[in-house]
């Protein structure tokens, strides 16, 4: 085990032999750190966290310390951090609140000053460019990418596969499988070149792009768009994500841009934000004007795009 002397490690800690510890590193008395695992300079680790093998944090990172919550009432809550992990610099990642643990899956990478707020359950081979940000109770899929300065509100999910532009920011479920834009955000396309990255074969890709045509174009309100999918679509087990994603959002599910990426406008006025968003789905609206309404992708909501 290498500690530096200058770190301070509370009584109580567990630190595998072949952990590295830092100068000026903070660790509490409910923490474990797991093999391999190297810790930069000015570290604090708190609360009861536990941090997988192999892991890379760097100066400045702030693990398990009590949530920016109001109605934290000291419980033993904590922090999980999977295998191979690389958090960079002044990464903050509150432990949960009332019960359990604020986590963050295998092989994912937080880049510097990203913030995961109390209760945020972060999946595998996430990637989080810097200053990104996530409000307590977040749900983040496996393989998911945050650009820069990305927020979310509190409580909504995003779903596998998704590639959020910078500075995109949502009060809303965003879909799996999808790329978003904007703040509100809305879905520009399909991620292709994630799921090809991701081993999905062009088989399910086509059933997924077929599936969002159809909640997104087919003038359909989410219920029965839902329904024809499941009619007209191969039902891959893909497939079938998407449509429990919609099934069971509690706050409602982004919608879409008038021309999605891939698409070819039909020749609308692309200065006029109606031209599309009012017209019964037609393509020729401008992509980054008209836009549709939240209300219009929830089950109540019956909107076109």
């Amino acid at each position: 085990m290498s500690i530096h002397p200058s770190a301070i490690i509370s009584d109580g800690a567990q630190i595998h032999d072949t952990a590295v510890i830092g100068p000026g590193v903070v660790i509490g008395p409910n923490v474990k750190i797991a093999k391999g695992t190297k810790i930069g300079p000015h570290a604090i680790i708190d609360g009861y966290t536990e941090i997988g093998e192999d892991c890379n944090i760097f100066a400045g990172a702030s693990i398990g310390l009590e949530p920016q919550d109001l109605g934290y009432k000291n419980e033993p809550t904590g922090v999980k951090i999977g295998d191979r992990c690389t958090i960079r610099e002044y990464v903050t990642i509150h432990r949960a609140t009332k019960e359990g643990f604020t986590t963050l899956g295998d092989n994912s990478f937080l880049m510097n000053y990203v913030h995961l707020a109390h209760n945020c359950k972060v999946g595998k081979h996430v990637i989080m460019a810097n200053a990104a940000s996530l409000a307590g109770h977040v749900e983040v899929g496996d393989y998911t990418v945050m650009s820069g300065f990305v927020i979310m509100h509190q409580f909504i999910r995003i779903g596998r596969f998704c590639m959020l532009s910078g500075m995109t920011g949502s009060r809303v479920d965003l879909p799996p499988f999808t790329t978003l834009d904007g703040r509100p955000a809305m879905v520009r396309g399909t991620n292709a070149l994630g799921m090809k990255r991701g081993k999905i074969n062009p088989e399910v890709r086509t059933a997924i792009k077929e599936t969002y045509r159809i909640i997104y174009r087919s003038g359909l309100n989410v219920a029965n768009a839902l329904a024809k999918v499941e009619e007209e679509v191969e039902p891959h087990a893909e497939v079938q994500e998407i449509i429990e994603f919609y099934r069971t959002t509690k706050r409602g599910v982004a919608g879409a841009f008038t021309q999605m990426d891939g698409e070819e406008g039909g020749g609308g006025d692309s200065g006029n934000a109606d031209s599309g968003a009012n017209s019964g789905g037609g393509a020729g609206g401008g992509i980054t004007q008209a836009r549709r309404e939240y209300s219009s992708m929830t089950e109540t909501g019956a909107g076109t795009i």
